[in-house]
Protein backbone atom coordinates (compact mmCIF):
# COMPACT_ATOMS: atom_id res chain seq x y z
CA UNK A 1 0.00 0.00 0.00
CA UNK A 2 1.46 3.36 -0.92
CA UNK A 3 2.38 5.72 1.91
CA UNK A 4 -0.36 8.29 1.27
CA UNK A 5 -3.10 5.64 1.35
CA UNK A 6 -1.62 4.01 4.44
CA UNK A 7 -1.42 7.39 6.16
CA UNK A 8 -5.06 8.04 5.18
CA UNK A 9 -6.14 4.71 6.65
CA UNK A 10 -4.25 5.44 9.87
CA UNK A 11 -5.73 8.94 10.12
CA UNK A 12 -9.25 7.55 9.69
CA UNK A 13 -8.57 4.89 12.34
CA UNK A 14 -7.16 7.23 15.03
CA UNK A 15 -10.51 7.83 16.80
CA UNK A 16 -11.06 4.06 17.13
CA UNK A 17 -7.43 3.55 18.14
CA UNK A 18 -7.83 6.22 20.83
CA UNK A 19 -10.89 4.41 22.25
CA UNK A 20 -9.00 1.11 22.30
CA UNK A 21 -5.92 2.75 23.79
CA UNK A 22 -7.95 4.31 26.59
CA UNK A 23 -9.66 0.98 27.32
CA UNK A 24 -6.34 -0.89 27.21
CA UNK A 25 -4.35 1.81 29.02
CA UNK A 26 -1.82 2.41 26.21
CA UNK A 27 -2.69 6.00 25.29
CA UNK A 28 0.90 7.09 26.05
CA UNK A 29 2.22 4.64 23.46
CA UNK A 30 -0.32 5.81 20.87
CA UNK A 31 0.49 9.48 21.54
CA UNK A 32 4.22 8.75 21.28
CA UNK A 33 3.75 6.92 17.96
CA UNK A 34 1.65 9.75 16.51
CA UNK A 35 4.23 12.31 17.68
CA UNK A 36 6.99 10.26 16.03
CA UNK A 37 4.93 10.08 12.84
CA UNK A 38 4.53 13.87 12.86
CA UNK A 39 8.29 14.18 13.38
CA UNK A 40 9.01 12.13 10.27
CA UNK A 41 8.97 8.47 11.30
CA UNK A 42 7.77 6.35 8.34
CA UNK A 43 4.08 5.48 8.51
CA UNK A 44 4.86 1.82 7.77
CA UNK A 45 6.91 1.57 10.98
CA UNK A 46 4.18 3.19 13.06
CA UNK A 47 1.56 0.85 11.60
CA UNK A 48 3.71 -2.21 12.25
CA UNK A 49 4.23 -1.12 15.85
CA UNK A 50 0.44 -0.83 16.18
CA UNK A 51 0.16 -4.40 14.94
CA UNK A 52 -1.15 -3.61 11.46
CA UNK A 53 -0.06 -5.80 8.58
CA UNK A 54 1.51 -3.63 5.90
CA UNK A 55 1.70 -5.06 2.42
CA UNK A 56 0.39 -4.69 -1.11
CA UNK A 57 -3.11 -3.28 -1.37
CA UNK A 58 -5.72 -5.96 -2.08
CA UNK A 59 -8.27 -5.22 -4.79
CA UNK A 60 -11.07 -5.12 -2.21
CA UNK A 61 -9.47 -2.32 -0.18
CA UNK A 62 -9.47 0.39 -2.81
CA UNK A 63 -12.08 2.36 -0.83
CA UNK A 64 -9.87 2.93 2.24
CA UNK A 65 -10.09 6.52 3.35
CA UNK A 66 -13.22 7.40 1.42
CA UNK A 67 -15.97 8.99 3.45
CA UNK A 68 -19.61 8.00 3.76
CA UNK A 69 -22.18 9.12 1.23
CA UNK A 70 -23.59 12.54 1.92
CA UNK A 71 -27.04 12.68 3.53
CA UNK A 72 -29.71 14.23 1.29
CA UNK A 73 -29.58 17.61 3.03
CA UNK A 74 -25.79 17.88 3.03
CA UNK A 75 -25.50 18.14 -0.74
CA UNK A 76 -26.58 21.77 -0.59
CA UNK A 77 -28.93 24.24 1.07
CA UNK A 78 -32.47 24.63 -0.18
CA UNK A 79 -34.10 28.00 0.34
CA UNK A 80 -37.49 28.95 -1.08
CA UNK A 81 -37.12 31.07 -4.19
CA UNK A 82 -33.44 30.22 -4.69
CA UNK A 83 -31.90 27.53 -6.79
CA UNK A 84 -30.43 24.67 -4.76
CA UNK A 85 -26.75 24.92 -3.90
CA UNK A 86 -24.86 21.84 -5.02
CA UNK A 87 -21.38 21.15 -3.75
CA UNK A 88 -19.25 18.83 -5.85
CA UNK A 89 -16.20 17.86 -3.88
CA UNK A 90 -15.02 16.45 -0.61
CA UNK A 91 -12.73 17.13 2.32
CA UNK A 92 -9.10 16.15 2.06
CA UNK A 93 -5.93 16.10 4.14
CA UNK A 94 -5.19 19.68 5.23
CA UNK A 95 -1.45 19.12 4.85
CA UNK A 96 -1.57 17.18 1.55
CA UNK A 97 0.19 14.25 3.26
CA UNK A 98 -2.31 11.48 2.64
CA UNK A 99 -5.05 10.42 0.27
CA UNK A 100 -7.90 10.38 2.81
CA UNK A 101 -11.19 11.87 1.64
CA UNK A 102 -14.21 12.48 3.82
CA UNK A 103 -17.56 14.25 3.95
CA UNK A 104 -19.43 16.09 6.68
CA UNK A 105 -20.98 13.77 9.25
CA UNK A 106 -24.73 13.26 9.67
CA UNK A 107 -24.84 16.37 11.90
CA UNK A 108 -23.10 18.53 9.29
CA UNK A 109 -19.76 18.76 11.10
CA UNK A 110 -16.55 19.16 9.10
CA UNK A 111 -14.24 16.11 9.33
CA UNK A 112 -10.92 16.52 11.12
CA UNK A 113 -7.47 15.17 10.40
CA UNK A 114 -6.95 12.88 13.36
CA UNK A 115 -3.18 13.05 12.98
CA UNK A 116 -2.85 16.84 12.86
CA UNK A 117 -5.95 17.66 14.93
CA UNK A 118 -7.11 20.25 12.39
CA UNK A 119 -10.18 20.44 10.12
CA UNK A 120 -9.81 18.83 6.73
CA UNK A 121 -9.81 21.13 3.68
CA UNK A 122 -12.76 21.20 1.28
CA UNK A 123 -11.83 20.90 -2.38
CA UNK A 124 -14.20 21.03 -5.29
CA UNK A 125 -14.12 18.50 -8.09
CA UNK A 126 -13.21 19.94 -11.49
Amino acid sequence: MEQRRLLAALCAAVPTLRERAEAGMWTDLLDDLLDELAAGRPVEEVCRQLGWTVGPEPETERGIGSGPLLPDYAGGARLEGLAPVVLNGDYRCPHHRCARRAHRDDRGRVPHCALAGTPMTYRTEP
